[in-house]
């Protein structure tokens, strides 16, 4: 059996993000941080400013005149969004491999998906900016990835111990591993220097018998990640919907017709933000 700190430790494939992306995330969280400090940094990362470019350039700002510089799209994009695109291009290169029973590949599809589905829930039911529950729907389970190289076939023993219903995923998970994702991807997370916020979304997404704030990052996750099982994204096949907390439920109950549209507008979302970050 094996702990977080364990499996953190064996992560060989990148125990953290690269420099780039842990220098963003620290800017982002640090007030004296200017428009100045973000190019120094990006311009190390010939990948990211052709990214960057294509994402100011594109329908979604809606700019007249084309960006050709890294200062004008830092300012164009934005500081948080900027971080999202970030994480983004450091994560997706972790999303590869994997077998029938459990698929990487399938695994960024829920991810992607939880985090548009989360950002569309808090701009259209909440009212406000999303760029904090993006980046914690892109990374909610991401220790999954660390589990399923440092622990892989514990991990697959777990997953078809859900398929046959013998349990939700971190039941099997600590049965099998002795941890879940979702203390590995906290514990991840934390080296990472992201949100308080988004290590809180990480560590309490499946806990449905803890209240949160309706709408506080982890209950956001929670509804989106809901959601995107009720539609099949889900990086384990045939793994049962997760539960919401009661107060979760009766406010999805309350909103449905909100949700319904959520659910009709999801294809032409995932379409923007495979546009915006190449999201595949």
């Amino acid at each position: 059996m094996m702990t977080a700190k364990d499996i953190v430790k064996k992560y060989s494939d990148t125990k953290t993000l690269p420099h780039v992306a842990i220098k963003v995330s620290q800017l982002v969280n640090d007030e004296r941080s200017t428009m100045h400090d973000f190019e120094e940094i990006i311009k190390l990362d010939p990948v990211l400013v052709t990214r960057l470019l294509r994402l100011v350039n594109s329908p979604y700002f809606g700019l007249v005149q084309k960006v050709e510089s890294i200062t004008k799209a830092v300012v164009f994009c934005g500081m948080k969004q900027l971080r999202n695109l970030v994480a983004v291009e450091a994560l997706r290169q972790m999303f590869h491999g994997g077998d029938e029973q459990f698929s990487r590949e399938k695994l960024w599809l829920h991810s992607a998906t939880v985090a548009i589905l989360a950002e569309m829930i808090a701009k259209r039911i909440f009212g406000f900016a999303a760029e904090d529950i993006f980046l914690a729907g892109i990374v909610h389970d991401i220790g999954l990835v660390a589990e399923d190289q440092v622990a892989g076939e514990a991990l697959r023993k777990a997953a078809k111990a859900v398929q046959q219903g013998k349990g939700e995923l971190i039941q099997c998970e600590q049965e099998a591993i002795g941890t879940d994702h979702c203390e590995v991807g906290v514990t991840l997370a934390r080296d990472w220097k992201l949100p308080d916020e988004v290590l809180k979304a990480i560590k309490y997404h499946h806990d449905s018998s803890r209240k949160f704030p309706l709408q506080s990052i982890t209950s956001i996750i929670q509804l989106a990640e809901f959601m995107a099982a009720k539609m099949q994204y889900s990086p384990v096949p045939h793994a049962p919907v997760p539960a919401l907390s009661e107060s979760l439920a009766r406010h999805v109950k309350n909103m449905m017709a909100n949700y319904r549209v959520i659910v009709r507008d999801l294809p032409s979302e995932m379409a923007k933000a495979r546009e915006l970050y190449q999201i595949e």
